[in-house]
């Protein structure tokens, strides 16, 4: 599944502010002003119909100086002229239409370094395309950026004054280029034996690859996998990933599933999106369903509520505070344990920095990367230095802390230090 075409190959604009692909065998050189290069390949030579389809934007730091990465800073825009698209219904009318929307914290990334090339994977949505030969075009930006850590070092040297902002583009992360799709006639078993390698990841323990895989499965929903989806529905962070691929399966059971889902869950926010998709599909059989909203049918607490309890703790700060934080259950939802994370920055209380460094440990980026913006809350001191090596950055923190405990001020949210300020380094 991971064969990659093999005749692209990159060519880059002289002035280094977008590269292109071309479908030739060629070697082009690069200019000087370019910090990384990208190549964009698809997953697989073929396809068939009913498959998912990836495009791999592969980075290489071809600079001097390392540079910050990750997947949400990049983007990609996919489209495949002539390609049918999924049918979208129309829940609005002609001229209503609704947003949707905890999003907090710093961002950590980590550090790609020269000669070093990370991988950046996006699925192709919104398309149930069939069998034949298509033009796919990709344009977007590579997800890196200028990050620096001060006294990231080993010696004992002042730091150097950085050389980039952060918002400074990063010369050559622009991409627009084209590939070549062969989408070919499938059976069930076929399709079967391609998804066993996506639902074998979608519970693996590689965090990349299982989120990749599970956005697959829901973004294609094959019916066969209709089980599959249920069971990610019951895990928070699947949730909604798994009533998107549900409700793309119009079948009794499915529906069926999805009612039960909005029976058993204490989510509202899903509930909500659960009805939207259940209205999309539109079947005379969830008349009395939806009737029997209208008449009012409550849940209990949520995941919502949970978080701003934490945060309204992590304000009024102190012993008690921290006390019931530190005492709450263990949410399988990431973004309770990010709220709760925050809200230990809150509390202006020397104890709550023990049980930050023990958090660190948390395998969800968001909790690990509000458990790096709390210690800067408490302590004006930078820790995290984009390594993600857990267990040495918490001997470290640990064996820090034992030594400064007596003689460092602590600080809350109403005393943040200023935007951009160089901060001592936690060694």
């Amino acid at each position: 599944m991971l064969a990659y075409l093999s005749v692209i190959v990159l060519v880059v604009i002289q002035e280094c502010h977008l590269s292109r692909l071309v479908f030739l065998i060629a070697a082009a050189a690069v200019p000087a002003l370019c910090q990384v290069q990208v190549h964009l390949k698809t997953n697989q030579n073929t396809y068939l119909v009913g498959e998912p389809i990836f495009v791999v934007v592969d980075v290489e730091n071809i600079g001097t100086e390392p540079v910050g990465y990750s997947s949400s800073y990049g983007h990609a825009d996919l489209t495949v002229p002539g390609g049918r698209k999924k049918p979208a219904p129309n829940l609005f009318g002609c001229f209503a239409g609704f947003g949707e929307g905890y999003g907090g914290g710093g961002f950590h990334p980590p550090l790609m370094k020269p000669g070093q090339t990370v991988s950046f994977w996006f699925l192709v949505k919104g398309y149930n395309l069939r069998a034949g030969d298509y033009t796919l075009h990709a344009s977007g930006k590579a997800g890196v950026l200028w990050k620096n850590y001060p006294g990231a070092r080993s010696n004992n040297a002042p730091p150097a004054a950085p050389k980039h902002s952060e918002t400074d583009p990063v010369e050559g992360q622009m991409f627009e280029g084209s590939l070549k799709l062969i989408i070919e006639d499938s059976t069930e078993p076929q399709l079967r034996q391609r998804y066993a390698s996506y639902v074998a990841d979608a519970e693996g323990w590689d965090m990349e690859r299982r989120a990749r895989a599970r956005e697959a499965i829901a973004e294609m929903a094959p019916p066969f996998l209709e089980k599959t989806l249920l069971g990610l529905a019951s895990q928070p962070e699947s949730a909604r990933l798994a009533v998107e691929g549900l409700g793309q399966i119009p079948t009794r059971e499915s529906r069926s599933d999805l009612v039960s889902l909005f029976d058993n869950s204490t989510d509202l926010r899903l509930r909500a999106f659960i009805v939207r998709k259940l209205a999309g599909i539109g079947s005379n059989r969830e008349v009395s369903f939806f009737s029997s909203l209208l008449a009012g049918r409550s849940t209990a607490v949520d995941d919502e509520i949970r978080k701003f309890a934490a945060l309204g703790l992590g304000r009024i700060g102190g012993k008690d505070a921290l006390k019931s934080l530190e005492s709450a259950p263990q949410s399988p939802n990431p973004d309770v344990r990010a709220a709760v994370a925050t809200a230990l920055g809150n509390t202006k209380d020397s104890g709550a920095v023990p049980v930050l460094i023990e958090m660190y440990s948390d395998q969800s980026g968001s909790v690990q990367s509000a458990v790096c913006s709390a210690l800067i809350t408490l302590t004006h001191y930078q820790w995290c230095d984009g390594s993600g090596a857990a267990e040495e950055l918490q001997d470290r923190w640990r064996a820090w802390w034992r030594s400064h405990t007596s003689q460092l001020p602590l600080y809350d949210s109403d005393q943040c230090p200023a935007f951009g300020a160089s901060l001592p380094m936690v060694k």
